[in-house]
């Protein structure tokens, strides 16, 4: 009999519904292939020692028929347990391995009820056997078979013509019998297959529901970062804007240095303003190539000497909104790593498209650093920030600056599901790959 699924791993098993309906049915499967275990075991054995001394069958004729009625059954029984083990149980009933065995099993029994009508009462694990082997007809119409051949089989081949009624009644009340046997077993088996539906429906509802709370903890947390942003950081980068543009007027000498960092606060605060809006509403408004292109034309508007190149390869597939952020922001920080401390001469940002996966890679022919450096300095103990361990002694920087860049970037891919590698020397530059798998669109909130 089919056996019920496990819960997936990580899920919380609702123990009062499942529990007993799997173990009402399992219980009840065992219980009946024990029986009949044990039948195939006794029966024979006490058909052939009556042969023997009742009906005065040879010894070892008597012997081998119950032998040979045991070892068809052990080897079904094996065969089932087989295929039971191996995910295909469900093609049966009770771990039957087929219809064909219950008839060969069959036709063995009526071949013994030759040599003596003691083995007739194998019959009655038989009535259960073809009922559960043989379906909702081929099973009624062996059971008035088997019926029939063990009322009939002791006058077979004899002189005698009448049978009392007890060879008559015996075998017509086991088949009643296990009609109804089975007939209960087949309601049981339904109701437990409703109750496992049931509990399905109800896991169903339940991981909706917690997905449901998920997204609308989620929408309240960016809607507070949203906030926040826009409170402190926006106006922070705003008065950034206004100061520089009257120290530019206060002071000609300098004003190109005062326009620069007037238009770079200016950028940033464009970014806190998009990125305010897109916490606020997850609809996307770029594609992830044009959010890339954005990221490098920002890049050489600061003048930077390094020469910035965008690849894509594949086949573009959609991506969720927040997987677009993902990336966007992750190219965001790799770049700006790359602009304050690799001193490269050429940056190449790959986006590839797979069937199953986005990833993104950024190469520059940098300065490099040792990723095992990296991962043991203090502020760095996520391996392969790009800002640790790039400055060099007497430069005035800390060599832990920009550590926690990517360690909050591993943790940023690592919530969205992705990867980050991490492959660097000393002296020959520095790559970064990150990878997120594809969603379907069914899955996407």
């Amino acid at each position: 009999m089919p056996q019920a699924p496990p819960a997936p791993a990580g899920e919380p098993e609702p123990q009062p519904l499942t529990a007993p309906a799997g173990d009402t049915s399992t219980a009840l499967a065992a219980t009946l292939r024990g029986a009949m275990h044990a039948a195939f075991l006794v029966l024979p054995v006490v058909g052939a020692v009556r042969a023997i001394t009742a009906d005065g069958v040879p010894a070892p004729l008597a012997i081998l028929c119950a032998a040979v009625l045991a070892a068809l059954y052990l080897l079904g029984s094996q065969r089932a347990l087989r295929r039971g083990a191996a995910g295909r149980a469900a093609t049966t009933d009770l771990l039957l391995p087929s219809a064909p065995w219950v008839l060969a099993l069959t036709l063995a029994w009526m071949a013994t009820t030759f040599v003596s009508a003691s083995f007739v009462w194998i019959a009655f694990t038989l009535f259960f056997l073809v009922l559960f082997a043989l379906g909702p007809v081929g099973g009624p119409l062996a059971l008035a078979l088997v019926t029939l051949w063990a009322i009939v089989s002791p006058v077979l081949g004899r002189e005698q013509g009448l049978l009392g009624v007890g060879e008559i009644l015996g075998p017509l009340i086991g088949a009643v019998f296990s009609l109804v046997a089975h007939a209960v077993y087949r309601r049981l088996l339904r109701e437990t297959d409703r109750n496992r539906a049931l509990v399905a429906q109800l896991r169903a509802a339940q991981a909706e529901l917690a997905d449901s709370e998920r997204r609308k903890g989620v929408a309240e947390e960016r809607q507070r970062l949203a906030s926040d942003i826009h409170d402190s950081l926006a106006q922070g980068l705003n008065s950034i804007v206004m100061l520089s543009r009257a120290a530019g007027a206060a002071h000609p000498s300098a004003a190109g240095e005062f326009s620069r960092i007037e238009r770079t606060a200016r950028e940033n605060l464009a970014d806190a303003r998009g990125l305010v809006r897109d916490l606020a509403d997850r609809a996307p408004r770029t594609t992830l190539e044009q959010s890339l292109r954005g990221v490098i034309a920002s890049a050489e508007a600061l003048g930077d000497p390094t020469r910035w190149e965008l690849r894509v390869d594949g086949t573009p597939a959609e991506l969720a909104p927040d997987q677009v952020e993902t990336l966007h922001r992750a190219a965001q920080s790799l770049v700006a790593n790359v602009q304050r401390h690799a001193h490269a001469q050429r940056c190449v940002l790959t986006l590839a498209w797979w069937p199953d996966r986005v990833s993104l890679d950024v190469v520059d022919d940098g300065r490099g650093f040792d990723p095992a450096a990296v991962a043991a300095a203090p502020g760095g103990a996520e391996a392969g920030s790009r800002g640790t361990a790039r400055s060099e002694p007497g430069d005035g920087r800390d060599r832990t600056e920009g550590g926690d860049g990517l360690r909050l970037l591993r943790a940023r891919m690592d919530r969205a599901g992705g990867t980050v590698t991490i492959d660097s020397i000393p002296g020959e530059g520095a790559a970064v790959g990150l990878s997120l798998p594809l969603r379907d669109q069914e899955a996407r909130p």
